[in-house]
């Protein structure tokens, strides 16, 4: 019968744990405040964007309104 050696393998200590996850911790921490300025950056394209729209569907009005007035008068 054919005995199988185990291999003795490193166990990860507390503080090995420790450091690995306050790196995640930090790492983390600044991709989320890139995700925050991004969107921050997309809220304000977008409040741009409304600001634009409403004048053109206010120029649109106000020229098929006066088609509208040219036509009848």
């Amino acid at each position: 019968m054919p005995t199988t050696a185990k291999k003795k393998t490193s166990r990860t200590t507390i503080n090995q744990v420790s450091n690995a996850l306050t790196n995640h911790e930090e790492i983390c921490g600044l991709r989320w405040e890139q995700c925050y300025e991004k969107f921050d950056r997309l809220e304000a394209m977008i409040v741009t964007n409304n600001q634009r729209l409403w004048w053109i569907a206010g120029v649109v009005i106000t020229l098929l309104s006066s088609l509208v007035v040219k036509s009848f008068f």
